[in-house]
């Protein structure tokens, strides 16, 4: 399983690969692997059970001070936490979701322009794709939400992160609807439309993420150890 590579490979992170170093890698992958077999095979989900494994290893810190990091110093690295793996997850997702709305807002604004179809009015009609975006949205969160292959990631992805997240988002779009209507452009309407695709463009990019393990074992490990 590639999580449990990524999670015992980022515990040793900055230690020398010795042979002995290796063979504790390839130790502890084992046994992880196993365990999350043998809670597969009692009825938990996968994403559960790598969770309850993960979480029953303890704090890793002593057992890499054992071995010597690289260049010769020493130096202890502790596995990263849940706010550490949360913050890469939020940079990356963030940085797609931008990098998608701002080629949908390029590509929609040329093409506007060029045809010459993009009028002050059009404002008021994207209001109401926008309602009917904001039910699908609904709904589909509510999927989201219930999908068992990604319980324990969502309690550290959606809560107060979500809600900090939707008001910064808020706050952007107002200014920029402010100062759009004050200049008079005809392209006021474009944080509106922003605002509301941000959210379900994070989703199915953090869904990726966590479906490829990415980020989400230390900090699934981090929730298991926290809930024993």
């Amino acid at each position: 399983m590639e999580a449990i590579k990524y999670y015992v490979k980022g515990a040793f992170q900055g230690a020398a690969e010795t042979p002995e170093m290796l063979e504790q890698q390839e130790e502890l992958i084992a046994d992880l692997t196993a365990k999350v077999a043998d809670l597969v095979a009692e009825g938990k989900s996968p994403d559960e059970a790598l969770g309850i494994a993960i979480a029953s290893l303890g704090d890793l810190s002593e057992l890499v001070a054992e071995f010597t990091p690289a260049g010769g110093a020493p130096l202890v690295l502790p596995v990263p936490t849940a706010h550490v793996q949360a913050a890469r997850l939020d940079f990356h997702v963030t940085l797609a979701a931008i990098g998608l709305d701002a080629a949908f807002m390029l590509f929609c604004t040329v093409l506007g322009a060029i045809t010459h179809t993009i009028e002050p009015g059009a404002g008021l009609v994207l209001f109401v794709i926008l309602g009917a975006a904001a039910y699908w949205i609904r709904t589909a969160y509510a999927a989201y939400v219930a999908d068992p292959d990604t319980t324990e990631t969502r309690k550290l992805v959606y809560q107060p992160r979500l809600v900090k997240a939707l008001g910064l988002w808020a706050g952007a779009c107002f200014v920029a609807m402010v100062m759009n209507i004050a200049t008079a452009t005809d392209f006021w309407f474009w944080p509106v439309w922003v605002a509301v695709t941000v959210l379900p463009i994070r989703i199915l990019v953090e869904r990726w993420v966590t479906r490829q393990g990415m980020f989400a074992a230390a900090a699934v490990a981090s929730e298991g150890a926290a809930a024993a």
